[in-house]
């Protein structure tokens, strides 16, 4: 991780936020422990295939290209990569990196997989993803409000998110929210 906080920052907050929002779905799902540790690892791990792509993309304040948003697409492979250069076999992490941008309907990335393909700690982790990247401020926009954040989730279940885990989701004490973001520096909007 040290080598995404040195490469994108930004990037590197985003997911230790993603491994805070896991932590309690964890809790939520009722998960044992090492389920609970696996769903952790893999969300903090999500985007690690991002130090592969160039910091001038992570930081573009104007819309990809063509062509870099097909080397975007290709951070969840590079992940997996090198998870498994540095030995990390844990089939869970792997899923989570690789499989965090596919979505139900088949329209996501890498491989386009759907609804029936998609392990469950990834349909979480992109339920987590999308929400913190909806409500956190990028380069490119300014974070929506978090009411306005659980509409779209809302609005996309069972297209792009697990409904059941969703519903979870949504349930989570706003208060948890109000203190992650507070203490990461990342002021989110309420209404």
């Amino acid at each position: 991780m040290s080598r995404l906080w040195l490469h994108d920052y930004g990037t590197y907050h985003h997911c230790m936020r993603v491994g805070c929002l896991a932590r309690q779905m964890a809790a939520a799902l009722h998960l044992n422990q090492e389920q609970a540790q696996s769903l952790v690892l893999g969300c903090i791990l999500h985007d690690i295939g991002k130090i592969f792509v160039p910091i001038s993309i992570l930081r573009k304040s104007s819309a990809l290209t063509q062509s870099e948003w097909e080397l975007m697409k290709q951070h969840p492979i590079w992940g997996n990569d090198l998870l498994q250069k540095e030995g990390i076999t844990n089939p869970d992490i792997a899923h989570i990196v690789l499989y965090h941008h596919e979505r139900l309907d088949g329209a996501g990335y890498p491989y386009g997989l759907d609804d029936s393909d998609i392990p469950s700690c990834a349909r979480i982790c992109s339920i987590l993803d999308a929400f913190d990247s909806m409500v956190s401020h990028r380069p490119y926009r300014k974070g929506i409000s978090f009411a306005d954040a659980k509409i779209e989730l809302w609005k996309n279940r069972d297209k792009q998110f697990d409904t059941e885990y969703l519903t979870i989701f949504l349930q989570i004490n706003e208060s948890y929210f109000c203190e992650l973001y507070h203490k990461s520096g990342e002021h989110i909007r309420w209404g």
